[in-house]
């Protein structure tokens, strides 16, 4: 089968007919850009191929313009020697036509024919289903291994003619298998393996029958318990009621509270004996620090005295030192003032003379300043005499272009008419000039233009009329000429010149002028180059005004400085006004060196006052406090005193031991009465447990009574249920449905093995048939991977490549796995072509990923199946495809669509 033709119209970007051009058998490459309609070329040609004109899919409705349309796809092709013809249109209008040679067929008897020619499968209003599918591939397609629907599948196994029949023996092993996997899924899912059917209920009731079991040996063994608590409830109840023990434990309360009567006595001795302790110890701790107080105090008064004496001694010492370092004080004060007056005076020298130097300065800028304003006056006066010779050259630019175009005009109807006037050339001997006159004037040798009749006279031979011929259009070149030179010589009188050479002299002299005046400016602005942009006359205002201004700061200056000089030195003869600056500075220095030693000295000496002062001070503080404290320690020792003298504090001392004794004692004696009885704790809490028994014992029985009522009451409904009974039948009943799933366990595990030694055999088969579609691929497969074995798997795809080892398919690249995905494609072709079947392989933007080198092979592997079936490559590469060296085809546009009649 050969493409010979694909025309489409109203097919998503081409709203109008556009053809495919340059088909023909073997490689056929379409390289154009994005966005041209490639991919829509090959949507088109599967809609063809594949769709039913009558389908409303979503695919249909896809190939729409954005603006509506009926689709309308043709396509011509060669098949056995015959040319045939498909035409469809979708949606309105919808039809179908197919021409197979002289045969014709139109709508659904055209769609079978064509399904029957390609081995399709209907669809419903989808594609039809084959191997076709997998050989037009669209764009991003190539990357994928194909998939197979059944009909493709049946292709290729119509191809291989062979099936699994030897593995057991029957016409269709397939059956079988079939056979198995249906009965084995009414056992469990396909999928997961799961439970389903019959065999899922009976687990199910088999688990539902376990917890009835459960729930029946979970009331039994209630039952069971309810027995037993039930005797151990009466037991209880038969013991709280028991008279005997009530009288006993009224005995055992009433000893608990006389021992606890005891005990709390025994407590109430024992605190009041710690008390007595606590007390006497705390008085004989008290008179013990009273004595030590008193002996402190009288320490203290004995250190205080020796210490008030010495500082007596030390006191005067302080006192003359401190009138000694005030003398030295006041004299180091009296030396730094003089210091600096002297250093005062130096400093205004030292100002009065740089003030001096600046004035000079001032004066030297101001010399600048004048010759400056006088260079600026000469620039001025340049730029004043330029500015009236540009002002009295009224020839610019303007007006010497209006003389200069007036002129050419002259000159240009002068040269027309000159071209039209009648030349009358003359060559006179000197003495025949005066004999002859042209228009009564003498006439000389040369030419002469004659636009108008002219007398010539020759003395002694008559008088000659030449009369020019005159054209169409002299008069009016005259009268323009007239006209122009009138607007040439209004022109000239308003510039005040003769002719147009005076005004171009003129011109240039305005040019000259106008150069001269620039440079004028130029000289001016660089003698001032911050004022660049003000006008000249303002600039030399400023520069007068601020030359005054300088002069008058100048002058003002030097009167300060005289003022200032009489005011800060004052008759200071020592000073020398007129010495130089650096004598001068050298002069304030030492002065400030002198004044800084002074000072030094003064704070020296300052600081040696203060602290001769604070010594004299804390000396006098010290004594002072020393006097305070001896005061007040006498005080104290005397109130003590009279408040208990020391015999007094004695005997208390000896009375507060004795106390102390006797509380001890009793402490002892209490302590060895509470050895021999229990802790009060244990027997209070003893009481309260019997206490709170007896408030409890009612409740307690009535519970126990509530209890063994209840108890009774499920016991009694429990025998009424016939629990034993339910149990037997509960387990009979699970006994029956493990039996039956028992038996479907077997049943699954059965043709469970069966059918994994059926599909074993259909593997082994598989790869049996498989050799003929390996050995079709394994060519195309060696020239673009030397060495490779292919592994091929039940969905006739490549599972795995065999080179130094064995690689998965799946593991490979991405340019790799789209060009084996390529060269499965080719195989099939390669099949269908050898089984007399149409085919064709149409690869829309592939194999963009492979190396030059994997491309060169694989263009070697297309050009060699090219012999036998036509192969159509869409590209966006160009130069990529270039080396293939197919058909070149192009999309061409048309004025309507054309189908063979």
């Amino acid at each position: 089968m050969i493409l010979t033709d694909i025309q489409l119209e109203c097919v998503r970007r081409f709203t109008s007919p556009v053809r495919l051009e340059g088909l023909g058998d073997g490689l056929n490459v379409l390289a154009a850009p994005n966005e041209a309609g490639k991919s829509t070329l090959l949507m088109a040609l599967r809609a063809a191929l594949t769709l039913r004109h009558g389908s409303k899919a979503q695919s249909v409705k896809d190939m729409q313009p954005y603006g509506g349309g009926a689709p309308h796809i043709g396509v011509g092709f060669e098949w056995s020697g015959k040319s045939c013809w498909l035409e469809k249109r979708f949606m309105k209008g919808a039809f179908a036509r197919l021409d197979l040679g002289q045969e014709r067929f139109d709508g659904d008897t055209a769609e079978e024919r064509l399904n029957a020619l390609l081995e399709l499968e209907k669809n419903g209003k989808s594609e039809a289903t084959g191997l076709w599918n997998a050989l037009l591939v669209r764009q991003g397609e190539s990357f994928a291994a194909p998939v197979l629907n059944n009909a493709g599948r049946s292709s290729i196994q119509n191809c291989l003619e062979q099936g699994i029949q030897e593995v057991t023996g029957i016409a269709t092993a397939g059956a079988m298998l079939e056979r198995v996997k249906a009965r084995l899924g009414q056992l469990q899912t396909a999928t997961t393996g799961k439970p389903t059917g019959r065999y899922k209920q009976l687990l199910e009731d088999q688990a539902k029958a376990a917890e009835t079991l459960k729930s029946l040996h979970a009331k039994r063994a209630t039952l069971e318990e309810d027995l037993v608590l039930l005797e151990q409830t009466r037991r209880m109840l038969r013991e709280q009621e028991n008279p005997e023990r009530q009288k006993q434990e009224e005995q055992e309360l009433h000893k608990l509270r006389a021992v606890r009567d005891r005990l709390r006595n025994l407590d109430a001795e024992e605190k009041a004996a710690q008390a007595r302790k606590a007390a006497a110890v705390q008085q004989l701790q008290n008179i013990r620090d009273e004595e030590e107080r008193r002996q402190e105090h009288r320490a203290e008064c004995a250190r205080l005295e020796q210490l008030i004496a010495a500082s007596k001694q030390d006191l005067a010492e302080l006192a003359e030192y401190e009138k000694v370092a005030n003398l030295r004080y006041q004299a180091a004060q009296a030396e730094c003032l003089k210091a600096v007056q002297r250093h005062q005076v130096r400093r205004a020298v030292l100002h009065h003379g740089m003030q001096q130097r600046e004035v000079q300065h001032m004066e030297a800028a101001l010399l600048r300043q004048r010759e400056n304003l006088k260079h600026v006056q000469e620039t001025f006066a340049q730029i004043e005499q330029a500015q009236a010779v540009f002002d009295a050259l009224p020839m610019d630019e303007a007006k010497i272009q209006r003389v200069r175009k007036a002129a050419q005009k002259v000159a240009t109807l002068e040269q027309q008419l000159q071209a039209q006037a009648t030349v009358l050339e003359m060559d006179l001997l000197p003495q025949a000039s005066q004999h002859v006159l042209l228009n009564g004037q003498v006439c000389a040798s040369g030419k002469s233009l004659l636009h108008a009749p002219a007398e010539l006279q020759i003395e002694g031979i008559g008088r000659f009329i030449i009369t020019p011929s005159i054209g169409g259009n002299t008069v009016e070149l005259q009268q323009a000429l007239q006209t122009a030179q009138a607007a040439l010589a209004d022109i000239l009188q308003q510039a005040g010149c003769q002719n147009a050479e005076e005004a171009e002299q003129h011109y240039e002299k305005r040019c000259l002028a106008e150069r001269q005046l620039k440079e004028a400016k130029a000289v001016f602005a660089a003698t001032v180059p911050n004022k660049k942009s003000a006008p000249p006359d303002q600039v030399l205002l400023e520069l007068r005004q601020v030359l005054a201004r300088e002069e008058a700061a100048c002058t003002q200056k030097k009167q300060a400085l005289a003022q200032n000089l009489a005011s800060q030195i004052g008759s200071a003869e020592e000073c020398d006004l007129n010495c130089q600056p650096d004598e001068a500075v050298q002069q304030e220095q030492d002065a400030a060196v002198a004044v800084d030693q002074a000072r030094e000295k003064e704070r020296d000496a300052q600081q040696v006052l203060i602290t001769a002062k604070t010594e004299l001070d804390k000396a006098s503080a010290a004594q002072q406090q020393q006097v305070s404290g001896l005061a007040r320690v006498q005080r104290e020792l005397a109130l003590w005193q009279e408040r208990e003298p020391d015999a007094a504090l004695v005997q208390r001392k000896q009375a507060c031991q004795q106390e102390q004794q006797t509380a001890q004692a009793a402490l002892e004696h209490c302590e060895q009465a509470r050895e021999q009885e229990q802790p009060l704790s244990l027997v209070e809490s003893g009481i309260q447990r019997r206490e709170q028994a007896q408030k409890t014992d009612g409740e307690t029985i009535a519970r126990l009574r509530e209890d063994i009522r209840e108890r009774e009451t499920r016991v009694r409904g429990a025998e009424g249920e016939g629990l034993d009974e339910r149990i037997a039948e509960a387990d009979r009943h699970q006994q029956r449905l493990n039996m039956e799933e028992a038996a479907c366990t077997r049943d699954r595990s059965a043709l469970v093995l069966l059918d994994q030694v059926l599909s074993k055999a259909e593997q082994e088969q598989t790869a049996r048939y498989m050799g003929p579609l390996v050995k079709t691929m394994q060519p195309a497969f060696s020239a673009l991977f030397p060495g490779a074995a292919l592994e091929m798997n039940a969905d006739f795809g490549v599972a795995a490549l065999s080179r130094t080892q064995r690689e998965d398919v799946a593991d490979l690249s991405d340019g790799t796995r789209e060009q084996i995905a390529v060269l499965v494609r080719l195989g099939f072709a390669e099949m269908l072509h050898a089984r007399g079947v149409p085919a064709i392989l149409v690869l829309d933007d592939a194999l963009s990923f492979a190396d030059s080198m994997r491309l060169e092979r694989l263009f070697d592997v297309l050009a060699e199946a090219a012999k036998r079936f036509q192969i159509l490559i869409l590209t966006c590469h160009a130069e990529l495809f270039a080396p293939l060296r197919g058909r070149m085809l192009s999309l061409r546009p048309q004025e309507s669509f054309t189908s063979p009649r």
